[in-house]
């Protein structure tokens, strides 16, 4: 058994990680704020932590006596690079640095992003030693945030998994795209070729997070380490948000016409989405940061280096991932 620490366990992946965390029987420790929801950290037998990785002064009393940390929380939404640096990189960099202060440092694992490392190159597949070149605002805070952690890679072991798109059972953002094929049969792509990309079941990428966190290879201090201690953990079919419409109607009982633009007719709606944010103050769903994603050549990532160096796998057809995350989500009542 071992004591782990959570950050953002309160959130769709946090709490399918924590529930198997405690299956595989450790002691787990979830670092939230006041306004997160904890009644099912609760319920797995979590114990929580008051803290935010924003607030350094709350991080070490929350690691003591913590042999691994996952460090999930982050933004994905935000209205400035300068809210989001705030959370993705400050709070990374503030949390590495705590746990390197530790007497004993833990594990630290830094659950990035894809988007750290920008679009793929068309018909090719991201992989670790690559050079990084985001192109979103959320994307260039994750790169900011892996550097960040990075100057503590001397002093605690550090590992970084690099997800694709994740979806399952709990996800939010997922659900929009379900409940729009369903109200809608028309599935509108801002890409002519369909935008490809690489997808993640959500208790796949736990697995891949649990494998990496105890058996990954380690950052080194120094960048440019033909990336030493990153991962990417995705399914080996690569998909598309044109086929993402497909499988999530498919789920449903439905169909689906999917019709592929250029991006100019959706710069409307997009810059729309940017003034709204301006004038509440909070961020929209989509927006020319999220157009210039939608717009890129692909989101393509290999994880042949974690298939073979930690016995990662996807070993069920996306198809039956979209019926069984449909599932839940009749069974919940969300669709």
């Amino acid at each position: 058994m071992q004591q782990v620490l959570v950050t953002g366990a309160s959130g769709f992946i946090g709490q399918r990680l924590v529930e198997r965390l405690r299956s595989d029987g450790h002691d787990v420790a979830c670092l939230v704020r006041r306004r997160s929801r904890t009644q099912r950290l609760e319920a797995l037998g979590a114990r929580l932590i008051s803290g935010d990785v924003t607030r350094p002064e709350s991080l070490p009393a929350a690691l003591e006596g913590v042999q691994r940390v996952i460090h999930l929380a982050g933004l994905t939404h935000a209205r400035t690079l300068a809210d989001f640096l705030a959370v993705n990189e400050a709070g990374a960099g503030a949390l590495a640095e705590a746990c390197a202060r530790q007497a004993s440092p833990p594990v630290l694992l830094m659950v990035s992003s894809l988007a750290a490392a920008g679009p793929s190159p068309e018909g090719a597949a991201h992989r670790e030693a690559d050079p990084c070149r985001p192109v979103s605002q959320y994307g260039k805070s994750k790169l900011a945030g892996e550097q960040a952690v990075r100057r503590w890679a001397g002093e605690t072991p550090i590992t970084i998994l690099r997800p694709p798109v994740v979806f399952g059972p709990g996800d939010r953002d997922g659900l929009t795209l379900f409940l729009a094929v369903r109200r809608f049969p028309i599935h509108l792509v801002p890409n002519l070729k369909g935008l490809p990309l690489s997808l993640v079941y959500v208790d796949d990428l736990v697995d891949a997070m649990v494998r990496a966190v105890d058996q990954g290879e380690r950052l080194t201090a120094m960048d440019g380490s033909a990336g030493q201690g990153v991962y990417y953990a995705a399914d080996p079919a690569v998909s598309s948000y044109a086929e993402m419409g497909r499988l999530a109607s498919a789920a449903q009982g439905r169909r689906v016409l999917v019709i592929c633009r250029r991006k100019y007719p959706f710069l409307i709606p997009a810059l729309a989405g940017d003034a709204v944010s301006w004038l509440t103050g909070k961020p929209t769903l989509f927006s020319m940061d999220k157009l210039r994603e939608a717009s890129a050549t692909g989101w393509v990532c290999s994880s042949q280096k974690a298939a073979e160096q930690l016995g990662f796998a996807a070993p069920i057809p996306l198809v039956e991932r979209y019926q069984q995350t449909a599932e839940w989500y009749r069974a919940e009542g969300w669709i």
